[in-house]
């Protein structure tokens, strides 16, 4: 018997971070289970999340009439997920954390046809938001993540938090200035891009008139990255992601840049009241 792979992909609106991980930490369990309880034997259960779509890959499913169960296991797993807070937006009452807006479904090339959250699944899914609305037709699950990837989409998330690391790592090299890439503020930036981009941007000198430990604060607040020089002095830099290469790159920069420096002043402000 032949086996191919197989996956789900729920497309949403802009998902909080808190939901997607509790969602990926689900949707593997969930499907071990329901695969356990219909036997359909299977090589290895996977589930990624990014900022607007969870992905189910399931790898060795085997082909031919008891694959059929998929049709069932899908929208079951959907039904099943929990949340904290979700919300309702179309006849059915679907409850999820934001709006669903697709859904992808393929054993190998073919279609696991199904009905949830008022839709029909499919084979195209969205690429990189930041680029504009582009469908993105799917062969085969087993193109799932390189068709993606070339849509500008890093479905998996030890993918994205690689791709994070090496960027911070690149622009520090240019920089020969140190990026604080904390675990923290990575784990925090990891579902807010499904495509993240470095940018790197500077502060008024002024505010390094704070203590370091305050600007960290501030910085880290804002899931941005401290810099410093080799001796580990805070420097007047700060490294963010944005979601994706677009125009209006300078535009990014400076509201990251007005948000940090709005915050530093609040904390200047609120030094002077207590001195």
């Amino acid at each position: 018997m032949t086996a191919r792979d197989a996956v789900l992909e729920i497309l949403a609106e802009n998902l909080p971070g808190g939901a997607v991980r509790s969602a990926v930490e689900q949707l593997g369990k969930l499907a071990a289970q329901e695969f356990a309880v219909r036997a359909l034997p299977f090589v290895g259960i996977e589930a990624y999340g990014t900022c607007r779509r969870l992905a189910l890959y399931v790898t060795g499913v085997p082909t031919g009439p008891q694959a059929k169960v998929l049709a069932q296991i899908f929208p079951l797993l959907l039904g099943r997920l929990r949340f904290e807070r979700c919300m309702t937006w179309e006849p059915s009452g679907f409850c999820f954390p934001r709006p669903v807006r697709g859904l992808v479904a393929l054993h190998g090339e073919r279609l696991v046809s199904f009905s949830a959250a008022g839709l029909r699944s499919c084979r195209v899914t969205q690429g990189q938001e930041a680029l504009g609305p582009r469908p993105v037709k799917l062969a085969s699950a087993e193109r799932y993540f390189k068709t993606l990837e070339h849509a500008s989409v890093l479905v998996k998330d030890a993918q994205r938090l690689e791709s994070m690391r090496g960027a911070l790592a690149a622009a520090s090299r240019r920089m020969k200035l140190a990026i604080e890439a904390g675990e923290q503020e990575l784990a925090g930036n990891l579902y807010l891009a499904e495509y993240p981009v470095p940018v790197v941007s500077g502060f008024s000198q002024e505010f390094l008139s704070l203590s370091p430990d305050l600007v960290r604060g501030a910085l880290r607040e804002l899931l941005f990255f401290p810099v410093t020089d080799q001796a580990g002095r805070l420097q007047p830099y700060f490294a963010a992601f944005r979601d994706g290469i677009s125009k209006g790159q300078r535009n990014v920069e400076d509201g990251f840049r007005a948000a940090l420096e709005s915050r530093l002043k609040q904390l200047i402000s609120s030094e002077s009241k207590h001195t």
